[in-house]
């Protein structure tokens, strides 16, 4: 391993160190506390046929459900819950993107696309506490994330091993993730027909019966997902609550939205240093001659930057027509992981089309330097352009918000301050006389969710308060109105 991809591979894992950290930090929202009292009187498969036949599609995230039944059998271990869900989205995309590499002449820099792929990720995830902190988020969107990881470096594997081999287990789990992905969300079951399309369109692949099992499977998701009677529910009531779909606005707004995504995203600079230290090894790779599931991918270069078009599109207007609002934050996290799978392949595609006349195995140690140095101001700037004082080191990074938050002692002041609040809810007695709670004095960005409210009446009050037997609070400052 040379000392650029050893350095790569050591800012990746300190891309992650902190959230790992700040995983035991953590505390549950007020969802994750309604589903656990929910899930105390109703079966885990009596709550995925109603969510089901009355709310949405989504049979997988309802059958995943079962984290907030350890989560209410041992609320203790709720850092350890979202701890492990990191390491193994983590490893997840370290893994998935050293997969695709495999059979190739690059074996021998295998570290390097996870490498970026964790750095990437980890530093410019949209919105952590919501995608990576919230019980209820990580199970509805991050398991699929780490599912759609495990099923591309499955993929990767069964297309490298020797067509004489059958391997029934690895295809019969590929169909199980394939069929499962589509039913975390709505938007999975828009976007896997349009990826499942593109990769039609780039070229031949061998045809194997269980192939086609693979798709069948994730096209039958995407159908249970999409056709769900609770889909229709919704869809009414959302129209009825709005006076009806309003076509045009929708339009008009995921074309804007598209774009704004598209300008942001593309303008993080991180991303486009790392595509270019990228470069020398996709160059290495398309002159590949043999087996390579990163080649056979990306046979044309306009495909995938299309289905990243179009694919945020769909999720935007979808969300449009339904809510009438832009994706959630939490929708974005999942858009974002679509967006980088989608730039990377555009990116090695371009790079097939546009080969060096010389293959160079890394860049020179004048080029290696100041893509480093590049990196590090990254990761050290605010944006200050205007340099007002006030603005001096704000976080512009996920990790390097993550790191204040656990560095300035923040999130310890935030964990001690949600402890203190349920040792004072467990040790009332319950009463129709509502407990008043302090207001957190500690809201550290990479963790903190939302907090209860002033209104003991609202769900999320009550939720609380069932889960640890106590009387029904509210938040509010001392002496302040209500």
């Amino acid at each position: 391993m040379k000392k650029s991809e050893g350095a790569l591979l050591l800012l990746a894992i300190l891309c992650v160190l902190p959230f790992t950290v700040l995983a035991f930090y953590s505390h549950p929202a007020l969802d994750d506390f309604a589903l656990s009292n929910y899930l105390r009187t109703t079966g885990l498969l009596a709550h995925v046929w109603s969510a089901y036949l009355e709310h949405s599609g989504r049979y997988a995230s309802s059958l995943t459900s079962f984290v907030f039944i350890l989560f209410d059998a041992y609320p203790q271990w709720y850092g350890y819950q979202i701890f492990i869900f990191l390491i193994l989205f983590a490893s997840g995309l370290f893994g998935a993107a050293t997969a695709a590499t495999w059979g190739t002449q690059a074996n021998t820099k295998r570290v390097l696309p996870g490498s970026v792929l964790v750095i990437v990720g980890f530093s410019a995830y949209p919105w952590p506490a919501e995608g990576l902190f919230w019980l209820t988020g990580v199970q509805a969107y991050l398991i699929s994330l780490i599912i759609s990881c495990w099923l591309l470096m499955l993929l990767a594997w069964l297309y490298n091993a020797p067509s004489t081999s059958k391997h029934p287990i690895g295809w019969v789990i590929s169909a199980v993730l394939s069929f499962l992905i589509p039913g975390f969300s709505e938007i999975w079951a828009m976007l896997i027909p349009l990826v499942g399309g593109a990769l039609l369109i780039t070229g031949k692949w061998p045809v194997r019966r269980e192939v086609y099992w693979v798709i069948g499977a994730g096209l039958l998701g995407c159908a249970l997902t999409l056709l769900a009677p609770g889909n229709f529910i919704r869809l009414q009531q959302s129209s009825e609550h709005s006076g009806g779909l309003k076509i045009g606005y929708a339009l008009t707004q995921a074309i804007l939205g598209t774009g704004y995504i598209l300008v942001n995203w593309l303008a993080n600079g991180l991303l486009l240093l790392l595509t270019v230290a990228l470069w020398p090894l996709s160059q290495t790779i398309a002159r590949h001659t043999g087996r390579s599931f990163l080649n056979r991918l990306t046979n044309h270069w306009a495909v995938w930057p299309s289905v990243l078009v179009l694919g945020l599109f769909t999720a935007m207007l979808f969300c449009f027509l339904a809510t009438g609002i832009g994706p959630a934050l939490r929708v974005k996290n999942l858009l974002y992981f679509y967006f980088l799978f989608c730039w990377f392949l555009g990116a090695h595609a371009l790079s097939r089309r546009y080969i060096a006349p010389v293959a160079k195995q890394t860049w020179s140690p004048v080029w290696q330097y100041g893509l480093g140095v590049g990196i590090l101001c990254y990761f050290l700037t605010d944006h200050n352009n205007s340099l007002q004082h006030e603005r001096i080191g704000q976080a512009t990074s996920s990790v390097v918000q993550a790191y204040r938050d656990w560095l300035s002692g923040s999130a310890a002041r935030y964990d001690q301050q949600q402890r203190a609040r349920v040792a004072l809810v467990r040790a009332a007695a319950p009463s129709i006389v509502p407990l008043r709670l302090d207001p957190l004095r500690e809201q550290p960005r990479t963790i903190f969710y939302y907090d209860i409210s002033a209104d003991e009446r609202l769900w999320g009050n009550v939720a609380y308060s069932q889960f640890y037997g106590g009387p029904v609070v509210y938040v509010l400052k001392a002496g302040a109105p209500r």
